[in-house]
């Protein structure tokens, strides 16, 4: 698409904004620009869970992948990882933040490679203290591939997305749009219902990056340790669960997180079991 299609398609937003069709004008700039087919716009927020803005997506993603994501499976999300790390305004590709081993996860299985969804990109927009606007762009139809060029002409556009973001989305985590779930038992997932607490801190540290896509490799990297190390680590970790694999270890992480907890609070876990 040449320069003035493109700024047509921009122009359109902003028409559009304090409207309904503000989304569908941005997912229409994403697609006939970049061909992105897939939007999905949250709101990140240090106090609360991720909360949806706006999806693009079919009932039966919807029903596979977003609810859960926003339950609990956000955790092992690398996008929401780098959120946690106040990565600011920017643009950020799945290759580019996603653990070594991510592709051969649970996690990737279940969230990406089961939808189709292809070549994400996330736009962050930093919304406040601990707030943003996270845009996820995607593609399911396999016929139009992904501009070669996409990330770099996203970052050179990154100025005007996130300046009609702000201005229809100003205050994102209360927006009406911001679905939220009745129950306040789904707000703060933790690990701890895992049984965490049978296990030791750096124990703990390591299930977390398991789940997450982390090889022994990566995590030795990560915590200045031998993969031997690691893999001791592992071993001691199935066996106080009472597990024998990587896959039960994600079974288990789905079970319990995705049921609401006996007892809400769980302010005592250390501070790093959080993130």
């Amino acid at each position: 698409m040449d320069d003035s299609a493109q700024m047509t398609c921009i122009a359109r937003a902003a028409t559009a904004l304090g409207t309904d069709g503000f989304p569908k004008a941005l997912t229409a700039l994403f697609q006939s620009v970049f061909s992105f087919d897939s939007l999905f716009i949250s709101v990140f927020a240090s106090d609360h869970a991720p909360r949806q803005l706006y999806s693009n997506l079919d009932d039966d993603a919807t029903r596979r992948t977003i609810g859960p994501y926003l339950s609990f499976a956000y955790l092992l999300d690398p996008f929401y990882g780098l959120f946690k790390a106040q990565v600011g305004t920017c643009v950020v590709s799945l290759d580019t933040c996603a653990p070594d081993d991510f592709r051969q996860s649970d996690y990737f299985r279940m969230f990406y490679s089961d939808t189709g969804l292809r070549d994400e990109v996330t736009i962050f927009v930093a919304a406040g203290a601990d707030v943003s606007i996270v845009l996820s762009l995607g593609q399911r139809d396999g016929r139009h591939p992904r501009a070669p060029d996409a990330c770099p002409r996203l970052q050179a556009l990154l100025p005007v997305i996130a300046a009609l973001c702000l201005k229809h989305w100003p205050d994102p985590a209360r927006h009406p749009s911001a679905t939220i779930d009745n129950s306040p038992d789904f707000e703060r997932p933790d690990f701890e219902r895992m049984g965490l607490p049978k296990l030791s801190l750096r124990e703990a540290e390591v299930v977390r990056m398991m789940l997450k896509g982390h090889s022994s490799k990566s995590i030795a990297r990560l915590f200045g340790i031998s993969p031997e190390t690691v893999k001791v680590h592992r071993k001691r970790i199935y066996s106080k669960l009472g597990l024998t694999s990587q896959g039960e270890l994600f079974s288990l992480f789905v079970s319990t997180l995705a049921m609401p907890p006996l007892i809400p609070d769980y302010t005592a876990l250390p501070h790093t079991l959080h993130s």
